[in-house]
């Protein structure tokens, strides 16, 4: 086990899960108590799980106040893009000229496309993407993202 899987991976998770209310959190930097949000872990550790997860860039969050006793606050708190992707809730986009990760993503719609004509069109370029090269995907990703920006922006 790392300290990822042990102590940041969960604190990450758990605060996908539970959003703060009004991007508050509280934190304690050195109680050796079970938090009361992941009880297998102290207060302290989940404090500096906190921390890391922010300098990794996966949480955002205005400077922490500190109080009294080792408290700290934390507010306009939130998990960052990056900090769902490194979950597997968000697709990496500098990953998408990798075929396989562009075929998962697209075998993906197709286990959700509203009809099976749809679901079918979605596997059969999934398996075409995994046949392609890395470089022809990066490319035609770009084409296809920059159209849609110039379409979106009116270009």
């Amino acid at each position: 086990m790392s300290l990822w899987s042990e102590r940041d991976e969960p604190v990450l998770r758990w605060l996908e899960a539970n959003p703060p209310f009004g991007g508050f959190v509280s934190t304690n930097q050195y109680s050796s108590q079970p938090d009361q949000r992941l009880p297998e872990l102290t207060q302290a550790q989940f404090h500096r799980a906190v921390l890391t997860l922010h300098d990794a860039g996966y949480l955002s969050y205005e400077a922490g106040t500190p109080q009294g006793g080792g408290g700290v606050s934390f507010t306009h708190f939130l998990v960052t893009g990056a900090g769902k992707q490194a979950l597997g809730l968000w697709p990496r986009f500098d990953a998408l000229g990798s075929p396989g990760e562009l075929a998962s993503i697209l075998e993906a719609l197709a286990d959700n496309a509203p009809t099976e004509e749809e679901a079918s069109n979605f596997r059969r370029a999934a398996s075409a993407v995994r046949r392609a090269a890395p470089t022809v995907i990066r490319g035609l990703a770009e084409a296809g993202l920059s159209a849609a920006a110039r379409h979106l922006l009116g270009l």
